[in-house]
């Protein structure tokens, strides 16, 4: 028999729980009004496509019931709409010129040489990032940060600074360059980008910029090849686990 006690036990109990599921439904609704999905493409990784979508890596791993950060080609991602891309980056930072040549960037970067170059291709990932005096990371990067960051990704070790990292490697002339090799600027280099054809680079310029792709300018020295063996040996093992994991996503 149920005496008003447990009755009113089990009422209170049951209040309680219809108020947690009301509280997790708006959440939940919340959330679907602030997420899209993202479909991850080669040279992706989980912390760039977490700053390009203003969030964190944890934040991205737990909407995604993520353990590590392994992501596959093709794979679909939810990612936070709520956030800051590098378009809104660059607004708060008074970029105008970077958003002007927003069309030109992406044809660039949707061309030849940067679908066929995974250095070029992991390079674009960054476009947009901050240019941060001594930065090293995608939070924000100084142009020799970015080229050593860039290349790191392929198992090849850059000096810090573009004064050692005009050292490195094997000396080109202008008209010998090719894209994905560096590009020095004075001698000794105050700056350093990488050759993307066609007379442009990708670098991080100066404070108040952004990552973006340009011209080289009239103050340019000299490129460095890396040592072609190093190089494309990362390159083509970079393309074979591109190529693996499409295939695989496919079957």
């Amino acid at each position: 028999m149920i005496t008003f006690k447990r009755l009113r036990y089990i009422l209170l109990i049951s209040i309680f729980t219809i108020g947690i599921l009301e509280m997790t439904t708006a959440k939940l609704f919340a959330a679907t009004l602030t997420t899209d999905t993202y479909t991850v493409k080669s040279g992706d990784s989980l912390s760039v496509i977490a700053r390009d979508h203003g969030e964190s890596l944890n934040d991205l791993m737990k909407a995604n019931n993520k353990r590590n950060d392994l992501i596959l080609v093709g794979q679909i991602l939810n990612v936070s709409t709520k956030g800051n891309s590098n378009i809104d980056k660059a607004l708060q930072n008074k970029d105008s010129s970077y958003l002007t040549n927003k069309a030109e960037q992406e044809k660039i970067r949707n061309s030849v040489a940067f679908t066929s170059n995974p250095i070029l291709e992991y390079a674009a990932n960054f476009l947009g990032v901050p240019y941060v005096w001594g930065g090293t990371s995608p939070v924000g990067f100084d142009c020799s940060g970015f080229t050593q960051y860039v290349f790191s990704y392929f198992g090849i070790t850059l000096p810090r600074v573009s004064q050692e990292q005009q050292n490195v490697g094997v000396l080109i002339s202008r008209e010998n360059l090719r894209p994905g090799d560096l590009v020095f600027f004075g001698k000794p280099a105050h700056h350093v980008g990488i050759y993307v054809g066609n007379g442009k680079m990708i670098d991080a310029p100066h404070t108040g910029d952004v990552v973006r792709i340009q011209s080289l300018n009239s103050d340019f020295t000299y490129g460095r090849r890396l040592t072609l063996k190093k190089v494309e040996s990362n390159v083509i093992l970079h393309k074979l686990m591109c190529n693996a994991v499409e295939k695989f996503t496919k079957t």
